[in-house]
């Protein structure tokens, strides 16, 4: 299983288990605190409620002596898919599917996100603090803001800024004032409400593209890629040229090689 649901019941055994031992588990949160196990020491397999997302650690242990240890992952509560399960379904034209190749699937469709946005820029609603040096009049924002809800410097709130193609500005446009002097901290939204069509598209082509060397092809013995039809985004990430030809009408950045 690529990772677990939050707040889901995860089942796990220790496959090499000694066939006779009495078992235990313990299990640590993402957290550091202790989890719970419920052992069926009749077929080996533990529970464990996933109420904690992040990586989780599992070490058996057995009567003999013997030990074992592996970690699984919690989803956050919204993995930031930036398409859908059948979205990703249609692109690879599998209708039907099992449900350890949907559950593969969710990984990439998962790990697209951050390909895709390292392009575009933020596509998916998130809230992000930019912390600043105070005292001059405007601060640069890494990415457009969709809104910025709040300004404080030294802990105290800001009372008039403004944005402007990705600048934050204190005062107002018809009035523009100075930050006081300090540590600026600006709470900035980012994304949009929905997901565009060629951005879809895009990230459909991605994963498509993924699971085509990563799984169809027995881990890319069977497909090779055109070096000339491939760019790398500016984290160095290598994506098919189609890819970014989709993405070109949001693209936010530049640096592709």
């Amino acid at each position: 299983m690529s990772a677990v649901d939050l707040g889901s019941t995860y089942t796990t055994e220790w496959k090499t288990r000694p066939e006779t031992a009495t078992l235990t588990a313990e299990v640590t949160r993402p957290d550091g605190t202790a989890g719970t196990a419920s052992i069926d020491q009749a077929t080996g397999k533990a529970s464990i409620t996933a109420d904690m997302a992040g990586r989780w650690r599992i070490a058996w242990g057995a009567d003999n002596g013997l030990v074992y240890t592996d970690i699984f992952d919690v989803w956050p509560a919204d993995p930031r898919f930036i398409i859908s399960i059948d979205d990703a379904l249609a692109g690879l034209n599998a209708e039907r599917a099992n449900d350890q190749y949907i559950d593969d699937l969710r990984l990439y469709i998962a790990a697209a996100t951050p390909v895709i946005e390292d392009i575009t820029g933020p596509v998916l609603l998130s809230t992000v603090t930019v912390t600043a040096a105070g005292g001059g009049s405007s601060v640069l924002l890494d990415w457009a803001a969709r809104e910025v809800t709040q300004v404080i410097v030294n802990g105290t709130p800001v009372a008039e800024w403004y944005v402007e193609h990705g600048i934050l500005y204190a005062g107002t446009r018809q009035r523009l004032g100075t930050f006081p002097a300090g540590t600026l901290v600006a709470t900035v939204q980012l994304g949009a409400d929905t997901v565009p069509p060629n951005i879809r598209l895009a990230a459909r082509e991605l994963v498509r593209h993924w699971v085509q060397i990563g799984k169809q092809y027995g881990g890319g013995s069977g497909i090779r890629s055109d070096p000339t039809d491939e760019l790398f985004t500016p984290s160095g990430f290598a994506v098919p040229r189609r890819v970014v030809e989709l993405c070109t009408p949001h693209q936010q950045i530049g640096g592709f090689a």
